[in-house]
């Protein structure tokens, strides 16, 4: 678990760009944000049964959508449209012109890449493809690599290219394994991606194990009964050069895996506490030195108490802390990233979003929770991806040292 600290080595955030229940964009994003409006609307279940699902609005661009050829499929084709935005495409272009098509890698965090396709064969039950085409392109599109290709195709690049799907961390780690690719010579820059599309297969998946709210989920919250789904695309760049660029600093990053359960946390959250301590520790920083914490804050009784436990134990309950999946749903495979820009979005705009829809705090749970945005100035900032299986992932950006 020890490592070196990589203080004055620190990766820099030069582009990013996501779209989620709150909007296509960053400042779409921001606005909801500010405004404290979340994305979640109700949808309906089989047996008069009902959740609260986030889900990214149509594109409403003028530009036509890209030809994916034999991966277009739904997940891609939000890549798609979200790698437009923001500036992310040309950003990308000046990373290639500086460092080279084939320095620029490509990681990408994903659960279901594009099984919603496979979905719509089942329901079709027509494994032979007639009214979805001739050719199914299941070895294409639901291929966890994927998304990865697709990537690799929109933005012209050909450096080390790389799926993570560990549950709910993926996205997260990707982050790790950018950083680790970089300072081992095998790129200059990376393309971080975290993509998730709604699917029946999650929704009622985590509706059989009885994780699935009927309400919006209120992480934190003394009523809290389950998570929420989400959609999300999310891109991050990457480099070890800022050229000049007033950049958000990659400070440091923390991995485990407590296996402790199939599906629930460590109760005294064990596999947290470690994940964050690495962080720190490669970071070069103390617990005091965080600012703000993006909790991973599922909405779920089990994974609240977990995580609430290893925040005491690491910060007590003096830094100010939320969830952001009332805002965007728990966005699954795209989680890290989505939650990593929302804590740049606090970074550049001074404040802490509030843990949305938790209305009273649970007294067992004494991490300190913000309930409204709160506007203060954020240095340094924890934000952390808890997956299935004791997949665990802890992330610290900062201004650059």
């Amino acid at each position: 678990m020890s490592s070196p600290s990589a203080k004055g080595n620190d990766l820099y955030i030069t582009a990013y760009t996501l779209s989620s229940a709150l909007g296509n964009g960053n400042p779409a994003t921001l606005r909801r944000l500010l405004s404290g409006a979340g994305g979640l609307t109700e949808y309906p279940l089989e047996n008069e049964q009902v959740t609260w699902l986030g889900r990214i609005a149509e594109d409403d661009s003028d530009e036509p959508p890209v030809d994916l050829g034999p991966l277009d499929c739904v997940s891609n084709r939000l890549l798609a449209a979200a790698a437009r935005r923001d500036g992310f495409q040309p950003a990308v272009a000046r990373a290639v012109a500086k460092y080279g098509s084939n320095r620029v890698g490509c990681f990408v965090g994903t659960i279901t890449a594009g099984l919603m396709h496979i979905e719509d064969c089942y329901r079709l039950n027509n494994p032979g493809g007639d009214d979805l085409g001739d050719d199914t392109r299941l070895d294409e599109v639901l291929n966890l690599f994927s998304p990865a290709e697709c990537c690799q195709k929109l933005f012209g690049i050909s450096g080390p290219a790389v799926t993570v799907s560990t549950a709910c961390s993926s996205s997260a780690k990707v982050f790790a394994a950018a950083a680790r690719h970089i300072r081992a010579g095998f790129c200059d820059a990376a393309v971080l991606v975290g993509i998730e599309a709604a699917c029946d297969t999650i929704i009622y998946g985590f509706r059989s194990l009885g994780l699935l709210s009927t309400s919006p989920c209120r992480p934190w919250d003394r009523h809290r009964d389950g998570i929420s789904v989400g959609e999300a695309a999310g891109f991050a760049l990457i480099e070890s050069d800022h050229a000049g660029f007033d950049d958000i600093g990659l400070l440091g990053y923390g991995e485990s895996c407590d296996a402790y359960h199939m599906t629930a946390p460590h109760p005294n959250g064990d596999g947290a506490y470690a994940a964050i301590e690495t962080a720190l520790r490669r970071a070069g920083l103390d617990a005091r030195d965080i600012d703000y914490i993006n909790l991973h804050g599922s909405g779920t009784p089990a994974n609240d108490a977990s995580e609430d436990a290893a925040i005491l134990r690491m910060f007590g309950d003096q830094v100010v802390c939320s969830s952001t999946k009332g805002w965007t749903g728990h966005t699954q495979g795209a989680a890290g990233i989505t939650e990593a820009i929302i804590c740049f979005m606090a970074m550049k705009n001074g404040f802490a979003p509030a843990s949305l829809n938790t209305e009273v705090q649970d007294s067992g749970l004494r991490a300190r929770v913000a309930l409204k945005n709160q506007p203060f100035r954020i240095r340094n900032v924890l934000s952390n991806s808890f997956g299935f299986g004791g997949n665990n992932c802890a992330l610290i950006f900062g201004e650059p040292r």
